[in-house]
This record gives structure tokens, sequence and C-alpha cells, in this order.
């Protein structure tokens, strides 16, 4: 049954982890977080780690993912083979995040972008061999990997692509993160896309924008037939993060999470 609880990527509403930020998370409705390893990055890298897992331990809310940094130096598709060695190693670095918060999925990207059409089908043979080596390094885990639909040139911009990406990778292994705000000028496509998906749809990132190009805005202010959206969520049983990606206003990570609570509120009253 489809039951979503209110998530969010940490870094949208906090890009410092202090005291009083975590302190509003907590006293939040927010079920559910997606991190970014760089959050956590700086010499009093353990203490935030510390203070995040207390306040996720005491609040009950679920460390649902951990998003492996991307572009550049992490694009797991370039020819190179040396270079692809080396953004494999990103991921391997998100590892241990993802064990001190017990998350059971990671989020990747195919690629970077741009990928220049008479390299295509190289870099995507690219991308599934590193995305093989993170299945197996998933499986030994015993965690997921959800391979994110990305805009423009990126690879794995459509549905059949990020198919294809993940053709003969285990299902209950591979799966696909949908970017609401991805879909370029095809967002009537969102909800077909959601079905087609079905079990292989692991996690959400959710924003809204103006139907050209990203823009992460509020959900509801944008191009995006929500409650279509929703209804094809519930159609297919989707059970993962209801995680939002988008930028909120507010100077304070208390006027951010109002808003975020808001927002979330008006979703669920579409369903």
């Amino acid at each position: 049954m489809f039951q979503p609880r209110l998530g969010v990527s940490l870094h949208t509403i906090a890009t410092e982890l202090t005291e009083p930020a975590i302190s509003a998370v907590a006293r939040s409705r927010i079920r559910t977080l997606e991190l970014f390893p760089r959050i956590f990055e700086g010499d009093d890298a353990p203490r935030k780690v510390d203070m995040v897992k207390v306040m996720c331990r005491e609040r009950g809310i679920e460390a649902a993912s951990v998003h492996v940094p991307f572009g550049g130096p992490h694009d797991i598709s370039v020819l190179d083979e040396a270079a692809r060695g080396r953004a494999l190693k990103t991921f391997e670095e998100a590892v241990p995040l993802a064990i001190q918060f017990d998350a059971p999925l990671f989020v990747v990207h195919a690629s970077a972008e741009p990928i220049e059409a008479d390299h295509r089908s190289r870099r995507l043979d690219q991308a599934r061999k590193s995305l093989a080596q993170i299945v197996a390094r998933c499986a030994a885990l015993k965690k997921r990997v959800a391979v994110e639909l990305l805009p423009r040139t990126c690879l794995g911009n459509s549905v059949e692509e990020l198919l294809l990406l993940l053709d003969g990778l285990d299902p209950q292994i591979a799966g696909v993160c949908l970017d609401t705000n991805h879909f370029m000028d095809r967002y009537a496509t969102l909800p077909g896309a959601v079905r087609s998906l079905g079990d292989r749809l692991f996690a959400l990132h959710l924003s809204d924008y103006d139907g050209v190009d990203e823009k992460h805005q509020t959900p509801g202010t944008g191009v995006i037939d929500w409650k279509a959206f929703l209804r094809a969520l519930r159609d297919i049983a989707y059970a993962g993060p209801f995680d939002y990606e988008c930028k909120l206003e507010g100077d304070t990570v208390e006027e951010r999470i109002n808003r975020l609570e808001t927002n979330f509120d008006w979703l669920c009253s579409l369903l």
C-alpha cells in the first residue's frame, strides 16, 4: 500500500550540520533522509556523524539512502580505464557512511555530461561495466543501488536507456531513482514512466520545473501533474523513500522545514 513518509535530501535543508540544524530536523515530521558524503566533511566529521546518528535513533528517522558524489572525476562511464577505476573509488568511499547509518540504498549517476553522440554507445558500455561492479559490491554489502534518471545528454536520460543500463543486473539489487525534474520536455510521460519501472523503482527525488530544464522547484510550482504522478505510484504500490530534493524558501533550517512539511501535506491531500 502506498503510504508516503516525508523524506528529504539532508543537504537541501542544512548546508552545515550544526547542533541547531540537527535539532530542527529532530523536531520535524521528517521520517527519512538521503545523505550526501560531502555534508559530513571536515575535521569534525566524526562528531557530525555521531550527532546525526543519535538524532536518527532518538527520533525514529531512517537514513534511507546515500547519494554517491557525481560529475567530473566521479564519472563511471569514462572511456579511459584508469580514470574509470578512480571514479569507482568514489563509490567505495561512500560505503563507510552507508554502513555507519545502516542505509540500505546507494543512489548513483551513470555519467557526467556532455556525452557526444558518437561516443554514446561506448560510454554506455563503460557505465554498464561499472554498474556491474557496483552491483556485485552491493550484493556483498547486502545493500541496493538506484541509478538516477538524468537530464540532457547524460546517460540514463530516459526510462528505456536506464533499463538498458540495468539489463542483466539482479533486479533485487539494481533499480532506478526517478528524479521528477529531469524529464525535460517529456514531463507528461512521468506517470507512464513510473508504471513502466514498477518494481525497479527504488527511490524518488521530488521537485518541479518549467518543462524545459531542471529547476528543482517546490512541487506544485511547475508543470508536473502531481495528482497523476501520485496515482501512478499508488498503482505500483511504491514503498521507497519519498525524498524531496528541491530548493526551499527560508533563511533558517526551521523555515525551510516548515515549507517542506506544508508542501508534503498538500501532496498528501491529492491522494
